[in-house]
């Protein structure tokens, strides 16, 4: 079985005299772009490159983050950086970033509540449509007598008659039983009794392999009702979601280019800097932008390291 291999984006800067066995090491599945350049960290102090060199890469670390939460795609690009701008390139992309994962966060929030109030109402649906299929008329299961609680649920057929007796063995006339709709094996139950003795019934009832239905809040004055309420917020839900998952679309793509070209700045800015550094102030070095079908061998990458800089993706 075959894989479809990875492509991957290096950026490099090497001392020009290298920059032909650095193109050379790369092959030729893909396409290689080079330029000369002269390496200048415009004046700043070896203290603050490696400042510029922690933030900028932490800041990448954070936009890649919100690349992955956005599900937008990695696409590089070749970028120029100005040693000039480089606190305004920072802070631009810091602040457009932080815009985009707040953005993201409150609408994958609102999105996750909208969920979470869809699954009740498929709950409640569901219970309803349950009910309906009790065999109980509405009056039964709806009663607000006082004083008086009401379980429901369903028992295996075969043990209806000995739970009833066990129910009256134990409570005498203090409870009453109903016996509902069939289905299959099983056979449906509502039973009333006193609040002060409903915990001990349903501990009875459990014996016997009693599964309760839970009676949900209604809307109004009968099931049919209340399913036709519980139908209208389930259809409302799923416009709120609709609308939500395009807004995150929406913003997925009008970010996409923005935090891609960001991230382009910050690499570049951090191979200029890295460079700089390793290889000294006016070195005249050769920056190489390289698209590759497929990821270099690790003694590649090994000796591209060893004569100068690079930034993989």
């Amino acid at each position: 079985m075959s894989s479809v291999a990875k492509r991957s984006t290096l950026r490099i800067i090497v001392p020009k005299i290298l920059a032909q066995k650095t193109t050379s090491s790369l092959g030729l599945s893909g396409k290689v772009d080079a330029r000369e350049l002269t390496l200048s960290a415009g004046g700043l102090t070896t203290e603050n490159i490696v400042r510029h060199i922690k933030e900028y890469t932490k800041l990448r670390d954070e936009i890649s983050q919100t690349l992955r939460q956005l599900g937008i795609e990695r696409s590089p690009d070749n970028a120029t950086p100005q040693v000039s701008s480089i606190e305004s390139t920072f802070s631009d992309a810091e602040a457009q970033a932080a815009q985009t994962r707040g953005e993201y966060q409150r609408l994958a929030s609102e999105l996750a509540g909208v969920e979470r109030q869809a699954q009740e109402v498929e709950k409640q649906i569901s219970t309803v449509e349950q009910l309906k299929a009790t065999g109980f008329s509405n009056e039964e299961m709806l009663s607000r007598a006082t004083g008086f609680r009401r379980i429901l649920g369903r028992l295996p057929s075969k043990k209806v008659d000995a739970a009833q007796k066990a129910l009256h063995a134990l409570l005498k006339e203090r409870t009453v039983m109903t016996v509902g709709a069939k289905g299959g094996d099983w056979t449906y139950l509502l039973v009333a009794a006193p609040t002060e003795n409903a915990s001990q019934t349903l501990q009875t009832l459990l014996l016997y392999d009693f599964i309760a239905t839970d009676m949900p809040t209604f809307d109004g004055p009968d099931l049919g009702v209340a399913l036709k309420s519980w139908q209208s917020k389930k259809e409302q839900l799923t416009l709120n979601k609709r609308s939500l998952d395009n807004k995150l679309e929406d913003l997925r793509k009008s970010q996409a280019g923005t935090l891609n070209s960001s991230m382009d700045k910050i690499e570049e800015t951090l191979l200029l800097l890295r460079g700089s550094l390793r290889l000294g102030e006016g070195t005249i070095a050769a920056h190489i932008f390289a698209r590759l079908e497929k990821p270099p061998v690790a003694v590649t990458l090994n000796m591209l390291q060893r004569d100068g800089v690079l930034e993989l993706d």
